[in-house]
């Protein structure tokens, strides 16, 4: 009986451990990688690792979930999902994440000044 109970309490600590994905801690993630990989230099991020991480807690907190989610679905490599996220969006939200923006279009570094 103790082996069992030894058992499921160290299944139940590595399953607390992993982030699960679609949550915002996952998002966060996704958006933090992919800044630093120069994927988002699109939408006029190019930062540095610290910045990376607080333009990502930023974003979390100043866009709305579906912008979040469609940023994440491209940070992912999910074209259909980003487009189809894009898509549901409106306003300076859609214009910041259209990669092929006018000039003079807001960008993410507006969300993100305090990070630059």
């Amino acid at each position: 009986m103790r082996t069992i109970l030894t058992i499921l309490a160290v299944l139940a600590l590595s399953a607390c451990g992993r982030v699960q994905a679609d949550t915002p801690a996952a998002q966060r993630e996704a958006v933090t990688k992919a800044c630093l990989d120069g994927e988002l230099e699109a939408f006029g991020l190019k930062l540095d690792r610290v910045g990376c991480a607080c333009a990502s807690n930023v974003l979390q907190a100043q866009l709305s979930p579906k912008a979040m989610t469609a940023l994440e679905d491209h940070a992912r490599g999910r074209e259909k999902g980003f487009s189809a996220a894009l898509a549901g969006l409106s306003g300076d939200e859609k214009l910041m994440l259209d990669p092929e923006r006018p000039a003079g279009a807001p960008d993410l570094r507006k969300v993100a000044a305090d990070c630059l």
